[in-house]
């Protein structure tokens, strides 16, 4: 199949046990190609840094854009692992794609917004209503396009459900968004009411969430990254039984905190056999302002309130919390029992994976 010169449409990308095929655009990576034309490959965040994408080259040649030895050491490199979003095809491509969820339709569909909620000072709900129902899992996202506008009706912006999936198509979809100095989304989102502008949706996307492994559950959580573990967590209260379930919500100030009303309804509600403990932690919190709750980092309170060998972890925020509770649990908790998605903004990213 393998050329090594590219056609009029460019080199070809097929994934293999029929998970399709479409050509690439110069300079395009095999992700950011298979998501233009619908084929499903598990990603989260598209910049090599959470290693979802890794995938095996059966056939053909590919430039990697990046070092990727944190998720690809050059053992695996060798036997043709890779990450789909850090590689551009040389040749046409032949990828083995592991966890695929052929179950869900991928799909691109115009909605427009319904309503902008206040949440704290700087996270807003976006609720958009859909022109094509949509079926996801608690813990996925989709990508968001505003139409008509210069620069984010063609580069999407990457925003998790915040609600728990209905288990059937649906029209009504949330998602939490914080305010990013610079960022042009959620710029062009807080400065006025933009109730009833178009946006385009794609998804789902994404392969995390809850894995009932018979273990108990922590949850670390930072900002908007509360919106996953949320909707991870109304999902598991609506089983006829749920874990043992920790949350650790980590925010700098009070003022930083937000859904604690929703949050405590779950914990009155959860089904047990075990029981859902919530903790916001704070970091910054002024020490006279009267806040008797946990202060520090999330990773400081971990073994007082839970059993990190005996328990599996989700963890969705900011890189650095993120990272912290990684380097936290090396070597105490399996690799296959940490489950983590990181928010990336502009702070943390250029601008177009802001």
């Amino acid at each position: 199949m393998e050329r090594a010169s590219p056609g009029s449409e460019g080199f070809r990308l097929e994934v293999g046990n029929g998970g399709g095929s479409c050509s690439l655009r110069p300079g395009e990576t095999l992700l950011k190609g298979a998501v233009r034309n619908g084929i499903r490959i598990p990603h989260l965040c598209m910049t090599g840094e959470c290693g979802s994408c890794r995938c095996r080259l059966l056939q053909g040649k590919v430039r990697l854009k990046r070092d990727i030895s944190h998720h690809v050491d050059a053992a695996a490199l060798q036997r043709g692992y890779l990450l789909a979003c850090q590689s551009e095809a040389q040749s046409d491509v032949l990828l083995a794609v592991p966890g695929g969820m052929d179950d869900q339709a991928l799909i691109s569909t115009s909605g427009r917004i319904r309503s902008v909620e206040v949440l704290n000072h700087d996270i807003r709900e976006l609720a958009i209503e859909l022109d094509e129902g949509i079926v996801y899992r608690a813990g996925q996202y989709a990508q968001l396009c505003v139409e008509g506008h210069p620069h984010l009706e063609a580069t999407p912006r990457c925003y998790s459900f915040s609600t728990a999936p209905q288990g059937q198509p649906q029209s009504e979809v949330r998602f939490h968004v914080r305010l990013v100095p610079g960022g042009q989304f959620t710029e062009w989102l807080f400065a006025k009411s933009r109730v009833g502008h178009t946006i385009t949706a794609t998804g789902p996307l994404g392969d995390f969430g809850f894995r009932d492994d018979g273990r108990s559950v922590v949850c670390v959580a930072g900002g908007s990254g509360l919106a996953p573990i949320k909707a991870m967590l109304e999902h598991m209260s609506k089983r006829p039984a749920a874990p043992d379930t920790t949350l650790f919500f980590g925010a700098r100030t009070q003022r930083d905190l937000y859904c604690l009303q929703t949050l405590s309804r779950l914990q009155s509600a959860w089904p047990g056999p075990g029981r859902l403990l919530v903790l916001p932690v704070l970091s910054n919190e002024a020490a006279d302002s009267g806040w008797d709750g946990l202060r520090g980092g999330c990773t400081e309170h971990l073994e007082r309130f839970c059993s990190p060998g005996a328990s599996s972890f989700y963890l969705c925020g900011p890189p650095p919390m993120i990272d912290a509770t990684l380097a936290k649990l090396q070597g105490n908790v399996p690799a296959h029992h940490i489950h983590y998605d990181r928010f990336f903004d502009r702070s943390h990213l250029a601008a177009e994976n802001e």
